[in-house]
């Protein structure tokens, strides 16, 4: 038979263990608690790597002259300078806002990436390769013949890679799937984002550019980020195949407002 001592000890640890593994389960709502009044810097990163394919000088005059009306001084990132190391560096840049007008990919339970303009190469970055961290991105010209390689990142670079951390920053992926499921969006959490927006199946690069024009429009006009993310998808251009919605995570986010620093 068993001595009570240690039954005792097995006891302890067991409800250990358990109050453990229930708050780790629960670690975004703890850590990141729904405030929808919480202040962040006045200051935004328009990051877009998409304009050396599909440049949009609309949308990113539209967006920087939305942002600055409530306060908000927007730097702009083209293409040529996304890289692994930009994006390494981007959390200890201290924006409140990232905007990541950038190509993504995954699907389903594969885990999504967020593509850089800097060509792959199979002899660079060989440890964040074989550790998952760095993969290889295809993309494809318009014509659909003519591949492009480039490094993309994935969730465990932005956990295990990137420089220092977010300010309570809301984060919104425009390109494809970035909330297919919820890895990428967890990562940056983790690395102190507030909210991640991103959309949940492809969606082309018009209605992204559109679509994200409005959400930012509702947000500076006082809406939420559920209500800013319900408005975009409705009004953005009409998607008949793929059905694409931008949601949010995490979800007790919803009712997150832009405010300014007091």
């Amino acid at each position: 038979m068993m001595k009570p001592e240690r039954t005792e000890v097995i006891t302890v640890l067991v409800v250990a263990l358990s109050v453990a593994s229930l708050l780790y389960a629960s670690r975004d709502n703890l850590w990141y608690p729904s405030s929808p009044t919480r202040s962040r810097p006045l200051t935004a990163a328009l990051v877009d790597e998409v304009s050396a394919f599909i440049p949009d000088p609309g949308f990113v005059n539209n967006v920087t002259i939305t942002l600055a009306s409530a306060g908000y001084k927007v730097d702009y990132y083209p293409a040529s300078n996304v890289t692994i190391q930009f994006l390494k560096d981007l959390p200890s840049k201290g924006y409140g806002l990232v905007i990541l007008r950038n190509h993504s990919t995954g699907s389903g339970q594969d885990p999504i990436s967020i593509v850089t303009s800097e060509p792959y190469s199979s002899g660079k970055y060989s440890f964040e390769q074989l550790t998952g961290q760095v993969v290889d991105a295809n993309l494809t010209s318009d014509n659909g013949f003519t591949y492009h390689r480039f490094f993309a990142v994935t969730p465990l670079f932005v956990r295990e890679e990137m420089h220092g951390f977010f300010p309570g920053s809301i984060i919104l992926l425009m390109g494809c799937t970035g909330l297919a499921n919820s890895e990428m969006a967890q990562a940056f959490v983790s690395r102190g984002a507030q909210v991640f927006i991103s959309w949940n199946q492809v969606v082309q690069a018009y209605r992204s550019d559109v679509a994200t024009s409005i959400f930012w429009q509702q947000m500076t006009n006082g809406h939420s980020v559920k209500e800013s993310a319900a408005t975009a998808t409705l009004e953005g251009p009409v998607d008949r195949v793929y059905l694409s919605s931008l949601a949010f995570y995490p979800l007790n986010q919803g009712a997150l407002k832009l405010v300014q620093n007091s």
